[in-house]
């Protein structure tokens, strides 16, 4: 493990979540047992550890998230104006690289936020903050801490557990052993249960409030565990607490979903919220990048995760309108819901599928000025009551409930205008559970690891979507006929052929963590 992810994070923790400490001069640098001595700094420390979750600069997290967008049938990387081989590699599964900063930088970014934890509840019980607030952040930061390993298990498997700051600073660390998956899961699982009875309803924060964490969060996140532990009973138990609580409900209009008009909808479970401000005031901007890097090249933007037409084909062949106005925007169209945008220009000669992704995209009205990544308005979900309804759903079938799996499944389509076949059973049921998810949250980082974890006859769905016979692959190459993507050859048309599925289940550990470990912390197979 690296030591460095402990410098700064102290400082970084207080300063970034209390402006005034900015306009002052710093004299000394204050002990631990200063930083956590009162309630306001306290609480300014777990807000710094929500920090971990969505990074303000695009490269450490945020662009990561999008990278495994790129690397699914979803979407293509995109930008074929700059030459990114450290990008494709990734995206296209050939020869990833190693030592891909993107690894490493997600791996110590959620390390921070899972050392940040840990200080927390080590030191919390110390304090004199007001033993129900206490019990609050405690709740939050155990929520905080599964967050973390969960992002880094799905992504790595298997890594070291570190569960106090004491660890940390032990030279033993260096020679902490990566534990197994089960292992970490068994920690996530414990972390969100003793959440879970700490934290309070959405209902129950006040407008300032809204964002943290929340029990219905952590259900959530403990319904998704089990999804991908495949413990299908309990997904389906913990998924419906959820639903009993009456806290979330679906938006009556799915255009709302994505709304930067909306923040913190009556669908949101957990989000993370941003902040800008006029930038003619001078004042600091804590927005987000996705708007940015997800555009148009011809709009101010990058151009990078950009929507394939395998996906499109999606929505034109279940009759979805709805979720696709909503989710592609394409060149030379109007963009859905921006009036100041008639005639989209997608920059088809610099974007592999002259597509952006409409739910990042920030209509003109709403833009800050400048229009660049961290300044831009949009709240980002990382859970929402279609994809629990939807867990719900998959746990259901699986656990031989096919009239509960139906009966959400259609509460889902119905939103958005679209039938379901209530005779449906068996493999066309899960089948259409599984379409169902790929439509309703498309584009929004679920896809990749959805596609790892669902199973036919014991083997990963994406076994069947990349390789040389994946339906993926043989569609862009034999019968693919769109004028953008096959006009623009700047990304190879053969995308996702290399993947092999005794490597690609997981990504690499990053090359540095296992140099400094002296080969402690081993490699993932075939890398």
């Amino acid at each position: 493990m690296k030591i460095k992810i402990l410098l700064g994070f102290l400082a970084f923790s207080i300063l970034s979540c209390n402006d005034d400490v900015l306009d002052e001069r710093l004299r000394s640098q204050p002990t631990l047992d200063e930083i956590l001595s009162n309630e306001e700094s306290m609480l300014n420390f777990v807000n710094g550890a929500y920090a971990g979750v969505q990074q303000d600069s695009w490269w450490q997290i945020v662009f990561y998230r999008q990278i495994m967008d790129m690397a699914s049938d979803d979407c293509w990387a995109g930008n074929t104006e700059q030459p990114r081989p450290d990008i494709i590699t990734i995206a296209h599964y050939n020869n990833v690289d190693v030592a891909s900063p993107y690894f490493a930088d997600f791996w110590n970014y959620n390390y921070r936020g899972i050392t940040r934890c840990n200080v927390i509840l080590q030191e919390i019980e110390a304090t004199t903050v007001d033993e129900e607030l206490k019990s609050r952040l405690i709740g939050e930061t155990k929520f905080l801490r599964a967050f973390f390993y969960f992002q880094l298990v799905k992504n790595f498997g298997g890594v070291p557990i570190i569960m106090t700051f004491d660890e940390l600073l032990s030279p033993e660390i260096i020679t902490t052993e990566r534990s197994s998956a089960d292992e970490v899961y068994d920690l996530i699982e414990q972390d969100l249960e003793e959440a879970i009875e700490l934290l309070p309803l959405k209902s129950e924060y006040g407008p300032a409030d809204l964002g943290r964490a929340t029990k219905g969060a952590a259900q959530g996140y403990l319904a998704k565990v089990y999804l991908f532990r495949e413990k299908w009973a309990e997904a389906a138990d913990m998924a419906n607490n959820v639903i009993l609580s009456n806290e979330y409900a679906l938006e009556p209009n799915f255009d709302n979903v994505w709304n930067v008009e909306n923040p913190n909808g009556v669908e949101v479970i957990f989000e993370i919220r941003y902040r800008t401000d006029d930038q003619n005031t001078g004042s600091t901007r804590f927005g987000g990048s996705y708007g940015v890097t997800t555009g148009s090249r011809a709009d101010g933007g990058w151009n990078w995760s950009v929507p394939a037409s395998y996906l499109e084909q999606a929505f034109l062949e279940e009759g979805d309108e709805i979720r696709l106005r909503n989710t592609i925007i394409k060149h030379g169209e109007p963009v859905y819901g921006d009036p100041d945008a008639p005639e989209f220009d997608a920059a088809p000669d610099r974007n592999k599928s002259g597509r952006i992704n409409r739910k990042f995209y920030i209509p003109q009205a709403f833009r800050g000025a400048p229009h660049a990544w961290g300044n831009t308005p949009l709240n980002h979900i990382f859970m929402r009551y279609a994809d629990l309804l939807l867990m719900y759903a998959e746990a259901s079938y699986f656990s031989g409930n096919e009239s509960e799996a139906i009966a959400k499944l259609q509460m889902v389509r119905d939103r958005v205008n679209l039938t379901t076949d209530t005779s449906l059973s068996g493999d066309a049921l899960r089948d259409a559970i599984w379409k169902e998810r790929r439509l309703e949250l498309a584009l929004e980082q679920h896809r990749i690891y959805d596609l790892r974890r669902q199973k036919v006859n014991g083997e990963p769905r994406i076994n069947q979507v990349f390789g040389p016979q994946g339906s993926f692959v043989q569609y862009n190459l034999n019968e693919n006929t769109d004028e953008f993507e096959l006009t623009n050859l700047g990304e190879d048309q053969a995308k996702g052929s290399t993947f092999d599925p005794g490597i690609h289940l997981l990504w690499p550990i990053p090359t540095n963590e296992i140099i400094l470990s002296q080969g402690v912390i081993t490699q993932n197979p075939g890398y």
